[in-house]
């Protein structure tokens, strides 16, 4: 679980930085991010009910959370950031969700520069 200052929470947060985010998307996961006024980076995770039944959105929901916790101190803040999941996301190990996290994080360019 994501500690609660991390969160994006509200539906005006989340439909603000759909609206006005950039994106970089991998073969199972797409993220969205923009710039925000918040003192620590926002995650948000949309899933939709294309992935499945609920209890399959909320395993996938989960190995995305573990898979994004160990970036959260190397993150840059002051970001909003969305991960959305791609239905064919149910086929992948969590090896595979959590490469293709750190890859589009160095896409997007959202590490700090002392680390990764």
């Amino acid at each position: 679980m994501l500690k609660k200052e991390y969160r994006l929470k509200k539906k005006y947060q989340f439909n603000y930085t759909f609206k006005n985010a950039q994106s970089c998307g991998s073969r199972h996961l797409v993220i969205c991010y923009t710039p925000s006024n918040n003192i620590n980076i926002k995650i948000g995770l949309a899933v939709s009910k294309k992935v499945g039944k609920a209890f399959m959105r909320n395993k996938i929901k989960r190995r995305i959370r573990s898979a994004i916790a160990p970036y959260l101190l190397n993150l840059k803040p002051k970001f909003n950031l969305i991960i959305v999941a791609r239905p064919n996301i149910v086929d992948a190990l969590y090896q595979d969700i959590e490469s293709e996290l750190n890859y589009l994080l160095k896409k997007a360019n959202l590490f700090n520069e002392k680390s990764n």
